[in-house]
């Protein structure tokens, strides 16, 4: 009995010490490893925030899909299956194979599967195998604005575009949430099913749909009637710096956008109107007359002479396209003399000029929420050639992107002010500088004008039969990366605005690598007609004439005035007394035009449309002249 006793207290006194080194000693690594198991923390992602354009026209969705996975413990031996389910997701069988004879304890077999095949897989019904609705980014245009809204990954991750750059805001904030698990690991929600996270915010885009559509469709024509490798187009408002369109040419779609190792892939993908520098050839000679004009240092009838098509500057000889003599620089701007261009930029002066190029926003980043913009190339005056102020005048032996050089037809356009070229309508986008005063900015537009509404201008193929257009063509070689030296293809471009009179938009098309003309005026100046055409219409921007007709038409809300029906409305109701005139309504560049005109000292705040004025309209006229004008983007908040 002893003996037994003994063996029994010796046995109680071992449960003892284990239940005090379960309990006490580890303790809390137990509990710890017990909560892992029974316990699971959930990560609930919400869905990505739409992206609209300006209208409110869904561009990016973000709707439910099925995903399938498999529990290699639970599939067992279904090997005489496994072909059925390959052939359900359309998957190489020994892919499904290598999976489901894993150890894991989950594997994906393929995620953001189409409903037909959950369907497939579901009436196998296979042990093991489970479908579970996954958010999945959806672009119900297809290709429209590809290289604006970009895409995303399988897990929902921005990956190019506005998608990559406002990933943050767009996918909005994802929490974890505990549940517990069964003895087969399977969640139970004790607390009842949790609430899905609420989805990433709403962005709202400067993007008219139907004039990005009508863009991508215009320049994939040009291209392919020019042969072209390729191709850029923008459409901007130049009084706000609103992109209402961007294209390329190859694009591609975000609902498929492809493999990285594809073979084309990164050309398709490549945001080359942001991204690829290149030299703007003649379309530079508008960035010359502003600056030559401001300075003063040449006006629109001085003459020069074109030396009948070659000009020696030290040991490099400069060549025209055609043989001219005396020009006028208006002539040169309107013949694109390359000749003519050098000996105004002789007058300027190197120093003067690239201290204007760095102010029309050259060789550096416009800012424009997209990732992989680059600034171009624009050299320090200091390491400058006695060549490189003669090619810079003709726009070679500096590059720029395409963005730049729209955004600095803008600053002429508008009145010499540059604004910042954007793309979401919720940032508040401020002037950066002004670059020329206004009167230059009007003579530069005239000058512009010339190039394309008068005979023999390189930029004819651009003229519209109801708006006048200003605007400049661009021929350029390219550089072979190999070599350093100028190869045989080219770039054709042309930049423009209209109405040139009352601008609302600015026009970019570029043209790379035609097969047919390199010239700028023939390949890109046909596709600018063609997009200008449209816009306008779909702006419903009234062509000078017609508000004239619509003088007897019914009282009513009073459409924009154009200048010609301005001037007739001033004509016909002259008051008695001289009194201040009515700037509401107008844009910078045009109230700027007339205020000068008639001899006032002008102050402006804001960027767009005249919303306030003072001295208000009616008021009698003062001897100081001054009037102040306040701007906002929409002309459709001008008071009354």
């Amino acid at each position: 009995m002893l003996a037994v006793a003994g063996v029994f207290a010796g046995l109680l006194a071992l449960i003892v010490l284990r239940a005090v080194d379960l309990t006490v000693l580890r303790g809390p690594e137990l509990a710890r490893l017990a909560a892992l198991q029974h316990r699971a923390r959930i990560e609930l992602t919400p869905h990505r925030g739409p992206i609209v354009d300006r209208h409110g026209e869904a561009l990016a969705l973000s709707v439910d899909v099925p995903s399938v996975y498999v529990r290699p413990r639970e599939f067992g031996r279904q090997d005489a299956r496994l072909a059925a389910l390959a052939a359900a997701l359309h998957l190489p069988l020994r892919a499904v194979r290598g999976k489901a004879a894993g150890t894991q304890g989950f594997v994906w077999l393929k995620r953001q599967v189409p409903p037909h095949e959950a369907e497939a897989v579901a009436r196998l019904g296979l042990k093991g195998v489970y479908t579970v609705r996954e958010g999945r980014r959806f672009y119900p245009h297809n290709g429209l604005a590809a290289h604006v809204l970009g895409f995303v990954g399988v897990d929902s991750q921005g990956l190019e575009g506005l998608e990559r750059r406002l990933d943050p805001v767009i996918r909005g904030q994802s929490h974890d949430i505990e549940a517990d698990r069964d003895g087969r690991r399977q969640v139970i929600f004790t607390a009842g099913v949790p609430a899905p996270p609420a989805q990433g915010s709403r962005v709202e885009l400067t993007i008219d749909a139907g004039i990005q559509d009508v863009t991508e469709r215009e320049l994939a024509a040009g291209v392919a009637a020019a042969k072209a490798a390729g191709g850029a187009a923008l459409v901007l408002d130049p009084s706000t710096g609103e992109v209402l369109a961007l294209a390329n040419v190859p694009t591609f779609d975000p609902n498929q956008p492809g493999r990285r190792h594809d073979r084309g892939w990164r050309d398709r993908v490549r945001n080359r109107a942001i991204t690829d520098p290149y030299e703007p050839g003649s379309t530079f000679k508008a960035i010359l007359a502003a600056a030559a004009i401001e300075e003063r240092v040449v006006k629109p009838t001085d003459m020069f002479f074109c030396e009948n098509g070659r000009y020696q500057v030290g040991r490099w000889r400069i060549h025209d396209a055609h043989r001219h003599g005396w020009l006028s620089f208006a002539q040169v701007i309107q013949y694109s003399s390359n000749i003519g261009a050098t000996k105004v930029a002789e007058r300027l002066g190197a120093e003067r000029y690239y201290r204007y190029l760095r102010a029309f926003g050259f060789g550096a980043r416009t800012g424009i929420e997209l990732p992989g913009e680059t600034p171009g190339i624009l050299r320090p005056v200091e390491r400058w050639a006695r060549i490189d102020l003669a090619t810079h005048s003709f726009g070679q032996g500096v590059s720029v992107t395409p963005l730049q050089m729209a955004a600095a037809f803008a600053a002429i356009a508008n009145g010499g002010l540059l604004v910042r070229p954007y793309l979401v309508r919720r940032v508040l986008t401020p002037v950066v500088r002004r670059v020329v005063s206004a009167r230059t900015a009007a003579t530069v537009t005239e000058l512009l004008r010339r190039a394309v509404e008068e005979k023999g201008g390189t930029g004819e193929k651009a003229r519209l039969d109801d708006f006048p257009v200003a605007g400049k063509t661009g021929t350029a070689q390219k550089v072979n990366l190999h070599t350093g030296t100028y190869s045989s293809k080219r770039i054709g471009s042309f930049v423009g605005f209209v109405p040139a009179d009352r601008p609302r938009v600015v026009i970019l098309v570029l043209i790379d690598e035609p097969g047919v003309s390199s010239y700028g005026g023939v390949v890109a100046a046909p596709v600018f007609r063609a997009i200008a055409g449209t816009v306008l219409k779909r702006l419903g921007v009234e062509s000078p004439a017609l508000p004239l007709r619509m003088a007897s038409a019914p009282a009513g809300p009073a459409p924009r005035k154009t200048p010609a029906l301005a001037r007739s409305a001033r004509t016909a109701a002259a008051p008695a007394e001289p009194s201040t005139p009515s700037f509401l309504g107008l844009s910078r560049r045009e109230a700027l035009t007339r205020a000068y005109a008639a001899g006032w000292d002008v102050q402006v705040s804001g960027v767009g449309y005249v919303s306030e004025q003072s001295p208000p309209p009616g008021a009698p006229l003062v001897p100081e002249r001054r009037l102040a004008l306040r701007l906002v983007p929409d002309p459709g908040t001008a008071s009354p």
